[in-house]
């Protein structure tokens, strides 16, 4: 696209460690975002790990725009969290130091966007100039790609602050922003987890923010996967930032906010197939059950 700079940049980092089993969701994540119905974007990619794979996927479509960083990668183990947050972050950076658009969407490794995301994100964006960050809701899928149900979300600035001292009330996979509202807000933080729920709630400093009731996105659970290997870490940085969301925001904790944090620390002593199902139903049952 000479000369003309792209309405949405797709920010698709990834760290291939070799395996097939990521680098077929990452191919599925691309492949959702590719069939988008909105044309006018470009895909910013930030690799570490193997850059092979990524080479050849970033020859599919001129829109493709490939930055590359060293990271080991390592087949079959977890990431220590330490190389795990600095490989995210650092990746996220990058691509959103490259990208050119007006507006920047998230797309994670293992989600599928479906093909009226892109459009129905930036018809709102474009129709309410003061929200900054917009998100929507999520079906739920399994490694399979089977459907496990909707994942519900505040919708409103209002609903979003009235939850933002419960959990990280926008998901990451859903998000398209302003690019002027995130580097306001100062891009994601070396060290921070949840790194995108620390952003949100600078964004929401300088911005509204929103979640749309639609789904727009295919959310992958995997059993006993992902943030799983990390429970208390993101356990105790999600209270660093909701700490921060009070002093930052002036938001005083109600007593469901506390309510709701208390039965986050009971779920640590379950096992992770039984906490993964109880947080989703506290989550549903305050989003749908508590306005």
């Amino acid at each position: 696209m000479p000369g003309k700079k792209p309405k949405v940049s797709v920010l698709m980092p990834f760290y291939d460690n070799g395996g097939e089993a990521n680098r077929s969701l990452y191919s599925q994540a691309l492949e959702g975002i590719l069939s988008q119905s909105f044309r006018d974007f470009e895909i910013v990619m930030g690799v570490s790990g193997e850059k092979k794979f990524a080479r050849k996927l970033a020859g599919k479509d001129r829109r493709i725009r490939l930055y590359e960083f060293d990271q080991k990668p390592i087949l079959g183990k977890s990431i220590p969290l330490q190389e795990k947050l600095y490989g995210i972050i650092t990746a996220r950076n990058m691509c959103l130091e490259h990208a050119l658009g007006k507006f920047v969407a998230y797309a994670d490794y293992d989600d599928i966007s479906l093909p009226s995301r892109l459009a129905t994100q930036v018809k709102f964006l474009d129709s309410h100039p003061r929200v900054g960050v917009v998100g929507s809701a999520m079906i739920m899928i399994d490694s399979a790609g089977k459907e496990l149900g909707i994942r519900a979300v505040p919708q409103t600035d209002g609903d979003i602050r009235r939850h933002i001292l419960q959990f990280n009330p926008v998901p990451q996979p859903t998000v398209m922003a302003r690019s002027s509202v995130i580097a306001k807000a100062g891009g994601y933080r070396i060290g921070e987890i949840p790194e995108d729920y620390d952003l949100w709630v600078r964004a929401a400093k300088v911005s509204k923010l929103y979640n749309l009731k639609e789904p727009l996105v295919k959310y992958r659970v995997h059993p006993g996967g992902g943030a799983s290997n990390y429970i208390l870490e993101l356990y105790f940085g999600s209270l660093r930032v909701k700490w921060r969301a009070m002093r930052l925001l002036g938001i005083m904790p109600s007593p469901k906010d506390v309510a709701v944090n208390l039965l986050q620390l009971v779920s640590l002593f379950f096992p992770n197939s039984i906490r993964r199902v109880l947080f989703e139903k506290i989550r549903s049952r305050v989003v749908i059950g508590g306005e």
